[in-house]
């Protein structure tokens, strides 16, 4: 037997979506880069958040992360949709990244921290090669169906300014 979930009361529904949408209007209006400033920017709005809220938020929401002036900033996901491949060439202008193949994954290494924001830009990019993609701090690991790709996902991200690493071979 499932647990019964309850609704909660209409007004909390309400105040959730009131933050909410201040939330979006907020990082749409504002460059904020951490969850503690979200948190701050909803308070001196007047919304009640703690830093749980606002990660739930962001999840709710589809919040994104997204290269504006050399910094990452959050922003509504409409952001990340526009122009994939315009996104992944500003980020390749605005932060080193080198490619190196390991079978059939293309690993990716930028600077420190804008790992998630390069993958993101490489989904929404659509290699069609790449069935999927992993992000840590400074790496993205593609996931390449078959081998044999790996050399055109290589080749496909050559113009954006990605270059091989030494002794790496596609």
């Amino acid at each position: 037997m499932s647990p019964t979930r309850v609704a909660p009361p209409r007004s909390d529904r309400a105040r959730k979506r009131q933050r909410q949408q201040a939330l979006l209007r907020l990082v749409a209006e504002r460059r904020l880069h951490t969850q503690d400033e979200l948190v701050r920017a909803l308070r001196a709005s007047g919304f009640h958040a703690t830093q749980a809220t606002v990660s739930r938020d962001i999840v709710e929401l589809g919040l994104v992360k997204v290269a504006r002036d050399g910094a990452h900033v959050y922003a509504p996901p409409a952001a990340a949709s526009a122009g994939g491949v315009d996104r992944l060439r500003r980020f390749c202008e605005d932060y080193p990244v080198e490619v190196a193949v390991a079978g059939t994954l293309v690993v990716l290494r930028s600077l420190p921290g804008t790992a998630n924001a390069l993958a993101a830009a490489l989904d929404a990019a659509r290699i069609p090669e790449v069935v999927g993609t992993i992000a840590g701090d400074d790496t993205v690991f593609l996931a390449v169906a078959r081998e044999r790709e790996t050399r055109t996902v290589v080749e496909r991200l050559a113009p954006f300014g990605v270059i091989q690493r030494k002794g790496a071979q596609p």
